[in-house]
């Protein structure tokens, strides 16, 4: 974790110390995220769960377009930079995955060129187009959906409920051979998108 975003836990120079010594121990690889912590979420209703991102450090690792102003986008490219910077000096060469709002191509490609990470992880933009890698790859950036970073698939994981894109999950319920959510009203996999040329 790059930074606990939590009062008194690790932050990015702690992050940086931890990885050095992962790194000197042969660690293949360091994965880097941020936040989500359960020692600030908020105190569960009688009957439920706690959920790691009701605090600050759960708005940090999951912040959506209702944003600071900082915004959503990348906000874990300061501390990665540092971790992936700190590993480097000590002479080592493992390999940093970071992610945490990354929105388009265009930025994970900036991160790789802008040495914050070796590799880019996405998750919620993922989750928006299962194709996005396929997409990418092909040139195809143009029929990408696009994350619009509302949170909505958190909070159906907040309820335990199986999680979904609100950009698909409701398309094409009328065919009968759709995989539907326990309730019915979701679809559980994306359906087809445009298909770029391999």
């Amino acid at each position: 974790m790059a930074d606990e975003c939590i009062e008194g836990g690790n932050v990015a120079s702690d992050a940086a110390a931890i990885a050095v010594a992962f790194a000197a121990e042969g660690f293949d690889f360091l994965s880097l995220s941020r936040g989500g912590k359960f020692d600030d979420a908020r105190q569960p209703r009688v009957g439920e769960a706690a959920y790691p991102y009701t605090g600050r450090s759960g708005y940090e690792c999951m912040p959506s377009y209702y944003s600071d102003q900082r915004g959503p986008f990348g906000r874990n490219a300061a501390a990665s930079r540092l971790v992936r910077e700190a590993i480097s000096a000590a002479g080592f060469n493992t390999p940093v995955i970071s992610g945490g709002g990354i929105h388009g191509f265009a930025q994970a490609e900036d991160w790789l060129a802008d040495g914050i990470a070796d590799i880019v992880s996405i998750a919620r933009q993922a989750l928006a187009d299962p194709d996005w890698f396929r997409k990418v790859r092909a040139g195809a950036g143009e029929t990408i959906r696009l994350c619009r970073y509302t949170n909505y698939c958190e909070a159906l994981d907040q309820r335990h409920r199986e999680v979904t894109c609100e950009l698909w999950d409701r398309e094409g319920l009328a065919d009968p051979t759709v995989t539907r959510s326990k309730d019915g009203k979701r679809r559980l996999i994306a359906p087809p998108s445009a298909s770029p040329a391999e």
